[in-house]
């Protein structure tokens, strides 16, 4: 649904309404983005986009004059004008009558209490802290806690938890809470992403109890669903999800075998995500990776033998200047070892070092220098460059994943 106002204070605004989100737009410079819960979602505004997280927080993206991306957090004073400025707007568009089903949504975006649903959202979930990019806008559901290896140098997203597996009592808890919390808004959510970091690790007697309470709650697309009919799936069933994903490292990986990949395949798991990080076996050591590229490989062919989509991410710039050239060569021939096709990705992130993490700490006492954002680009150039796998639309899609614009 689809209306023009003209507001008493001169403005005209145009309103849509959408199976799952509620758009008004004042011109080109100002257009908000709310669920059907009437939570805010995002802001385009005078050419920045402000995305807004479910834990309140704000991330303001823009280009500047030499086209150079721009980021930063909103503090929470601009916050809270932020909101201030969307429930006066919705006020004076809600005064202007428009039709009862706008009218409706209005009405939930104008009384929607914002410190509720923050303190809801730290009941129901651990910090959320990484996605792929293509998974910003999933239902998420936390299966396990933390990270199992919590290993790795260069990161620190889940030291602030212990590891643990969630029983199918507390699972099924947490799908009832979550979904009390979206409440409407879960319309807007069409896949969903088993998390946390490797939730994959999970055994197999344990993980398909989980599996089961999934397919309890949701309905999910059958696999072979063609492209020109899952629009036509997506209304018919409007809260199932296209699918499951998640992180697996190779570890992990390794201990399944292709049928257990394929069973959970058959169960809605369509697309898994490895972080590679690098192909040259030295530097991963030096990383402290749980697995070597050789097992990444060897659970990549399983995966694919299972009939899984497949992630694979890449860092460019971790191990500096030191690893550089091995980093190039023997990333780009594991990954041409690896049988991806159209289906899957090759994600390349620009490493950017966590203060809480010790990378930076070693890496200055072994002399270890940086490589600048212009030499990573060199370096992914590098990498890509000597891939032999087919381009798109036959090949592996190459697509960039830059952690500075998660937001959840």
């Amino acid at each position: 649904m689809q209306h023009d106002l003209l507001l008493p204070d001169g403005r005209t605004t145009h309103l849509r309404l959408s199976d799952i989100a509620l758009t008004i737009g004042f011109g080109l410079d100002l257009v908000y983005t709310l669920d059907l819960s009437g939570r805010l979602i995002g802001i385009f505004r005078q050419g920045k986009n402000l995305r807004r997280g479910l834990d309140g927080r704000v991330l303001a993206r823009w280009r500047d004059e030499g086209g150079t991306r721009q980021r930063v957090w909103l503090d929470q004073e601009t916050i809270d004008q932020v909101l201030v400025e969307l429930r006066t707007d919705i006020e004076v568009i809600a005064e202007a009558q428009p039709p009862t089903p706008l009218a409706v949504a209005l009405c939930h975006a104008r009384y929607f209490d914002y410190a509720i649903d923050i303190a809801q959202f730290h009941q129901v979930y651990k910090p959320i802290s990484i996605l792929p990019p293509d998974q910003y806008q999933a239902l998420v559901l936390q299966a396990t806690e933390g990270c199992s290896f919590n290993t790795c140098t260069f990161c620190a997203l889940y030291r602030d938890r212990r590891f643990r597996i969630k029983t199918p009592l507390e699972f099924a808890l947490h799908i009832e809470q979550i979904r009390d919390f979206m409440g409407p808004g879960i319309l807007m959510r069409r896949s969903l992403f088993l998390a946390d970091a490797n939730a994959l690790v999970i055994p197999k007697n344990q993980l398909l109890p989980l599996f089961d309470e999934i397919a309890q709650s949701f309905a999910i697309m059958p696999e072979q669903t063609p492209a020109d009919k899952r629009s036509v799936w997506l209304r018919a069933h409007p809260e199932g999800i296209t699918g499951i994903y998640a992180f697996v490292d190779g570890l992990s990986a390794d201990r399944k075998s292709v049928d257990d990949f394929r069973t959970l395949r058959l169960r809605g798991l369509r697309r898994v995500y490895i972080g590679l990080e690098s192909g040259n076996e030295a530097l991963l050591t030096w990383l402290r990776k749980p697995s070597s590229a050789a097992a990444m490989l060897d659970a990549v062919k399983h995966m694919k033998a299972a009939g899984l989509q497949i992630g694979v991410i890449v860092l460019t710039g971790i191990g500096g200047e030191r690893y550089h050239d091995d980093h190039c060569s023997d990333t780009a021939k594991v990954l041409n070892a690896m049988p991806l096709d159209s289906s899957d990705i090759i994600y390349f992130s620009p490493f950017r070092p966590d203060p809480d993490a010790p990378y930076d700490e070693i890496a200055a006492a072994e002399g270890i220098e940086p490589l600048s954002p212009e030499l990573m680009k060199t370096q992914q150039q590098a990498i890509r460059a000597r891939l032999s796998l087919p381009p798109p639309p036959v090949g592996p899609k190459r697509v960039p994943y830059n952690l500075a614009d998660f937001v959840y």
